[in-house]
């Protein structure tokens, strides 16, 4: 009897050539300090009429000086705050903040915070511009369609990981349904983004890694995502260069200024180019084992990512060896083997073994991945490839 083959098809980029379009913040600043731009950007977003700013910010981020000193130079602009989001932020905290911002006659959001604080925010400004904003399940679930244009928004992350203040869609979790997925419009991308590296100074080690390996993800995910472009690659390319030199040492001395304004700033080019080429199957898979286990979204990511790579190494060889000596490395091989080696700098688990895994979690899995990220992957997975790789994931 003759053995079954599976022949594995490499493809590149040229491959895969056609028309695409971008969506970027109207406006972006990089840089320490840059924070200070916010009360004058604000004045511009709201003119001509006095402005009336919701704030929303992370709990962690709202007692520190940077923050403190934004907010007195916002001054009266404030009009209501939100401080404190929840992880994965959940429908009803939209809610709340669309009830609070529309109960003080907010005519602007500004968001300061993680990827939760970003995507809670940006929904909210979207739903808040509608004359009669309904409960964003409703919109989360398809049941109606989504308001054409959003409140202006200025986004200030804290992290430097998720892009958030880039992109154009939000990531929350329908508590009802137990589903964790996506709201997306073009006009959820920010008005204004200030990637300000200050922000991240006093990040914990544990987040630092966490945040820092899903902007490598997003990053190296872009660059093979079958809707990747010469320019989305440009940026992903530079942004692989950048965490891949400097997280390292922000992990090891988050007091080191250089290392953490590189960090952020490849945080921002992975957002510029994923934004535009979509992502892979690490985050498809990510957003239902997180949801499944509890587990930060970073982590996640970072413990996914060497096994994904892997997987796609066939089909995109010559990318693969082509982005590995752009950033110095002899080849394809060379930077696969550069991600584990800094995934166990960085202490990432090489599985989810120990994170909880378990065999009842992959029916929902397999149920709930397959999200655009998914059918952007170069190399598809089939239900069973899936149920295999997380047989492996899990240890059994």
């Amino acid at each position: 009897m003759a053995s079954a083959r599976m022949t594995i098809m490499e493809t590149t980029m040229t491959d895969t050539l056609r028309a695409y379009s971008s969506y970027f913040p109207s406006e972006l600043h990089f840089g320490s300090g840059c924070r200070r731009l916010s009360a004058d950007i604000i004045d511009r977003l709201c003119a001509p009429s006095p402005p009336r700013v919701f704030l929303v910010c992370s709990k962690s981020v709202f007692a520190q000086k940077p923050a403190q000193d934004l907010l007195e130079s916002l001054g009266s602009r404030v009009a209501g705050t939100q401080i404190g989001v929840p992880h994965d932020p959940p429908l009803s905290c939209v809610d709340e903040i669309v009830a609070a911002a529309c109960a003080c006659n907010a005519n602007a959001f500004l968001a300061l915070g993680g990827g939760s604080v970003m995507d809670a925010t940006k929904t909210a400004a979207l739903l808040a511009a509608a004359p009669s904003p309904s409960p964003v399940a409703e919109y989360f679930r398809g049941q109606r369609p989504l308001p054409p244009r959003s409140l202006p928004l200025l986004a200030l992350p804290t992290t430097a990981g998720t892009g958030a203040e880039i992109t154009k869609n939000a990531v929350l979790t329908d508590v009802e349904k137990d589903i964790k997925g996506s709201i997306r419009s073009p006009a959820m991308v920010p008005a204004a983004a200030l990637v300000d590296p200050d922000f991240t100074l006093a990040l914990p080690a544990r987040v630092t890694a966490d945040s820092g390996m899903d902007a490598l993800t997003q990053a190296l995910e872009s660059y093979v995502s079958t809707g990747a472009s010469e320019l989305s690659r440009g940026l992903a390319e530079s942004a692989v260069n950048l965490l891949l030199r400097w997280l390292p040492q922000a992990y090891a001395d988050g007091s080191h200024a250089e290392a953490r304004l590189r960090v952020a700033e490849g945080s921002m080019l992975t957002a510029l180019a994923f934004s535009q080429s979509g992502l892979g199957a690490v985050h498809g898979l990510a957003h239902p084992i997180g949801h499944a286990l509890n587990l930060a979204h970073g982590l996640t990511c970072a413990v996914l990512l060497p096994h994904i790579m892997r997987w796609n190494y066939d089909c995109r060889r010559e990318d693969w060896s082509r982005l590995g000596r752009a950033c110095g490395l002899v080849d394809g091989a060379a930077l696969l083997h550069a991600v584990e080696t800094l995934a166990a700098e960085l202490r990432v688990p090489q599985d989810f073994r120990e994170l909880g895994l378990r065999e009842e979690h992959f029916a929902y899995i397999v149920r709930n991945c397959r999200s655009g990220s998914m059918k952007a992957n170069p190399r598809p997975l089939s239900d069973d490839e899936v149920l295999a790789l997380l047989r492996k994931l899990a240890g059994l």
